[in-house]
């Protein structure tokens, strides 16, 4: 079992019409985090509740885990083997985001 890191930040997981089953598995986990709640029509529930971020940062991080667990019932081959996250900042010190990462364990049977 191997363990992979996904993110919310807007980059691609290398993919490529790849044949490999762990790698769609890993892309749909990153798919599942980057959807917002409400958004898949007839599947209300599936995303990320974006009333999160209208939580104090401690809270926020407290809550994160159980969200995260939640969004991954979609995707059975994943566990959730840790979620953080952590305030992102430019250059100038201005906030620019939240960084959500999570760690999940695949579980593919052969």
């Amino acid at each position: 079992m191997a363990q992979y890191l996904i993110t919310n930040e807007k980059k691609d997981i290398p993919f490529e019409d790849s044949n490999d089953e762990i790698a769609r598995v890993v892309q749909n986990a990153k798919n599942l985090l980057m959807t917002r709640m409400a958004e898949v029509p007839y599947d209300r529930l599936r995303g990320f509740d974006m009333a999160l971020y209208d939580l104090p940062f401690p809270d926020f991080q407290f809550e994160l885990p159980a969200e995260v667990d939640r969004l991954m019932l979609w995707e059975p081959r994943v566990k959730v083997v840790s979620a953080e996250a952590s305030l992102e900042t430019d250059r100038e010190g201005l906030f620019n985001g939240i960084l959500i990462q999570v760690v999940i364990d695949v579980q593919i049977e052969e």
